[in-house]
């Protein structure tokens, strides 16, 4: 007779996907004074788009992003770009808020798909990027303080600021090139 025996070493359960904020909800959570959001989409042109991975350091592939136009009677309060930004093995989804000055506004994070790391959701992690524009370098260890145990999510926050900063600098100067 044999006996089989099966020992689990190291298996964790797949982790369920966290939503902390759905598309709908985005522009009143974000800018509560807003009316109206309309989505849109960004299109980059072939310059635009190497301009984009020249600001982030990497070449970037996708030349569409889909962001919401918030308003209040007709005047634009900001944008809010909804990104996928790889964390330690899976895409965390953020929505980052940014005011026609071009300033972080707000920052969450929608969707979480990790193991753990998810602090990145805190209030507490998330105002350090409010108030950050383009000028300033949005990196762990210079401006952001990293969350112990989720560094690799705190970088991927800070990606997604610092991309949707490059974004929305390349989207007010294709609204000033219109007629």
């Amino acid at each position: 007779m044999v006996a089989v025996v099966t020992v689990a070493l190291g298996v964790r359960p797949a982790a369920a996907d966290k939503t902390y904020l759905r598309e709908a909800d985005a522009a009143s959570a974000m800018f509560p004074a807003g009316k109206a959001a309309a989505h849109k989409q960004l299109e980059l042109s072939k310059p635009e788009l190497d301009a984009l991975g020249k600001a982030l350091g990497w070449h970037v592939d996708g030349a569409r992003y889909p962001y919401l136009e918030v308003t209040v009677n007709e005047l634009v309060l900001g944008w809010i770009f909804l990104l996928d930004v790889i964390g330690q093995a899976q895409p965390i989804t953020f929505a980052v808020a940014v005011t026609r000055e071009g300033v972080v506004h707000d920052v969450r994070v929608m969707v979480y798909r990790e193991t753990h790391g998810d602090e990145i959701e805190d209030a507490r992690f998330r105002k350090q990027f409010v108030g950050k524009s383009l000028k300033d370098p949005i990196v762990l260890g210079k401006d952001i303080d990293a969350i112990t145990g989720a560094t690799i999510s705190s970088r991927a926050e800070a990606v997604a600021v610092r991309k949707t900063l490059v974004l929305t600098d390349l989207l007010r100067s294709q609204s000033a090139r219109k007629p």
